[in-house]
């Protein structure tokens, strides 16, 4: 019992620490949304910090989905 115990606690302390915050980004171009995939966590922050830059070198502003 005390066995089942303690690999239930190390199950749910693993898959706490796993746990991302992930969402779906785009940027908007001529009226059009332009996606840009799942980003997790810290780069979920930085992609909305610093925007997306195009090989022209423009710089969109990010929106992620429910962040």
């Amino acid at each position: 019992m005390k066995k089942a115990i303690f690999i239930m606690a190390l199950a749910t302390t693993f898959g706490l620490a796993s746990c991302e915050e992930c969402h779906e980004c785009h940027y908007d171009l001529n009226g059009s949304q332009i996606e840009l995939g799942e980003y997790c966590d810290d780069g979920l922050e930085e992609i909305e910090k610093s925007g997306f830059t195009d090989t022209d070198g423009t710089v969109y502003e990010v929106h992620c989905h429910e962040h």
